[in-house]
C-alpha cells in the first residue's frame, strides 16, 4: 500500500495574476500532465487555498522523493509558473482519501 503525501505548490514570477489559470502559458501540456497523473491513483486530490492562491496536492507514493521527482516533470514547474516548496507524508485520522484498488 502506497503512503499518502501533502504537498504545497506555489506560484512564481512567469505566473500572470491577471489571467485566469486556463490562460496561462502552457496550460494544456500542465492539465494534460496532472490528468494522466490523477487517472493512475498518484494525485489523489488538488485544490486553490483560497487566500494564498497556492495549491494543496495529496499524493499516494512510495516516498516524498516520488512525489518530488514526479512533480518536477509537470510543465508548469519546467517553465517557471509553479514551484513545489513542500511535501510531507501525512496521517489521516479523519476522512482519508481512499487509494485506487491494486495500489
Amino acid at each position: 500500500m502506497k503512503k499518502t503525501f501533502a504537498a504545497i505548490v506555489k506560484r512564481t514570477e512567469a505566473w500572470d495574476p491577471g489571467r485566469e489559470a486556463h490562460e496561462q502559458d502552457g496550460f494544456e501540456h500542465h492539465a494534460a500532465f496532472v490528468a494522466g497523473l490523477e487517472a493512475e491513483g498518484f494525485i489523489a486530490m488538488a485544490g486553490l487555498m483560497e487566500e494564498s492562491s497556492d495549491v494543496l496536492f495529496i499524493f499516494f507514493a512510495d516516498s516524498v522523493a516520488e512525489v518530488r521527482e514526479r512533480m518536477a516533470r509537470d510543465p508548469w514547474q519546467q517553465d517557471g509558473h509553479a514551484k513545489l516548496v513542500r511535501v510531507e507524508e501525512v496521517q489521516f485520522r479523519i476522512g482519508a482519501p481512499q487509494q485506487p484498488a491494486g495500489s
